[in-house]
């Protein structure tokens, strides 16, 4: 039985997520640039242009109004979160994260939040929040730790019926590319077949089939009013030839 262990890295003080964020140094009042540094540790090859073009691609599917509320599933160190909150001056946002040092490192910079560990494995946790409901939510290229497929079946549940208006699932590891994509990592990576297999033994990346949201989707439409969509990945993000995004709106 493999063991996974993607909380006990991002849990890692040392881990380059949690070491280069407390590195940057912010700019006042430059929070697009500032949010952008934050985005640059996620995506490496991150151009700024291309990031103004992702930025775009956000905000036209959530399509936030200012003073409204967000919640960010998996929120990292806080890169998106933090330009939706100082773009629209959003309250009461919710910021829900796996590690400690990245919420250590969020309450620093980022302001009407309310934040919480979760994990990857159990959703215990979500009975706990003490949250009525926000107006849109996200979440970043974070359903590939996830332990389990009913694991993402109740965070989805969870969004849908804590989200007033959007949805935003953005990243999603797709099945029928599962090959080419740990390939392309394997040779990005200068690893052999066996060192990358050994190195991911205990961490391994989950992908879905859009046939596993469809129909539970569907299901949950019986319980919920809401329409979705699959959308492409914007090229300007790495590796967006192996995933897509999911969008959800409430009527």
């Amino acid at each position: 039985m493999k063991i996974n262990n993607w909380s006990k890295i991002f849990n890692n003080p040392c881990f380059f997520y949690n070491r280069n964020s407390k590195k940057i140094k912010f700019l006042d009042n430059k929070y697009l640039i500032n949010s952008y540094k934050l985005t640059s540790i996620v995506y490496p090859n991150l151009k700024y242009k291309d990031f103004l073009n992702l930025i775009r691609f956000q905000m036209n599917t959530l399509k936030i109004k200012k003073n409204s509320s967000l919640l960010d599933f998996g929120s990292g160190n806080g890169n998106f979160l933090y330009f939706f909150i100082n773009k629209h001056d959003l309250k009461n946002n919710i910021s829900l994260e796996l590690s400690r040092p990245l919420i250590s490192f969020q309450k620093k910079i980022i302001k009407s939040t309310r934040f919480y560990l979760t994990s990857n494995k159990s959703t215990k946790f979500l009975n706990k929040l003490k949250i009525k409901s926000v107006d849109y939510s996200m979440s970043n290229s974070v359903f590939q730790y996830f332990e389990s497929e009913n694991y993402a079946k109740n965070v989805i549940e969870f969004l849908i019926n804590k989200t007033r208006k959007t949805i935003l699932i953005f990243d999603i590891k797709n099945y029928k590319k599962r090959k080419n994509f740990l390939e392309q990592v394997r040779k990005r990576q200068k690893l052999s077949k066996i060192q990358f297999a050994e190195k991911y033994r205990f961490t391994p990346v989950r992908f879905y089939k859009k046939d596993f949201f469809v129909q539970f989707l569907n299901k949950l439409k019986k319980k919920y009013y809401f329409e979705y969509k699959f959308k492409n990945m914007p090229k300007e993000t790495t590796d967006y030839k192996f995933g897509y995004c999911l969008i959800i709106n409430k009527k």
